[in-house]
């Protein structure tokens, strides 16, 4: 009788955790399918800025420092910053008008930037704010 409720009760229990195994492995097959959903609506969606660069492109820290970085395309909730820094570690800077990629040294103060973002970019609390490089799809640069 004994080994019967052993045997019972290890079969039990070797259920219960084939079945949690089974289901965190569906529960990580959504979220990996989500942040792949996710990813792509970020792609295909962005916000664009344009601003001034305060200061020429600095090659040491992959920053770019901007004034007066407005929205583009007015909306609810406008985003503007006095000054900011782009953490450009990454992102493509292409010329705006022959669309080739170039280096952050070359960018001197004056200059136009068109910077686009993410919907909700990430920025630090820090004065002047940081926006880091993932929340950065692409830098186009006029003179």
């Amino acid at each position: 009788m004994k080994k019967l409720v052993f045997a019972a009760t290890l079969s039990i229990i070797g259920l219960t955790l084939m079945g949690c195994g089974q289901t965190a492995d569906n529960e990580t097959d959504s979220s990996s399918q989500a942040t792949s959903s996710s990813k792509q609506q970020e792609e295909t969606e962005q916000v664009e800025y344009k601003g001034m660069v305060k200061e020429d492109g600095l090659k040491e820290e992959q920053q770019i420092i901007l004034s007066s970085l407005k929205q583009t395309k007015e909306s609810d909730e406008p985003v503007y910053f006095d000054e900011v820094i782009l953490s450009a570690e990454g992102v493509p800077i292409l010329d705006e008008k022959t669309q080739k990629e170039i280096l952050i040294e070359d960018i001197t103060a004056g200059s136009t930037i068109t910077v686009f973002l993410v919907p909700e970019p990430i920025t630090t609390m820090s004065i002047p704010p940081q926006i880091p490089g993932n929340s950065i799809v692409k830098i186009l640069v006029s003179e």
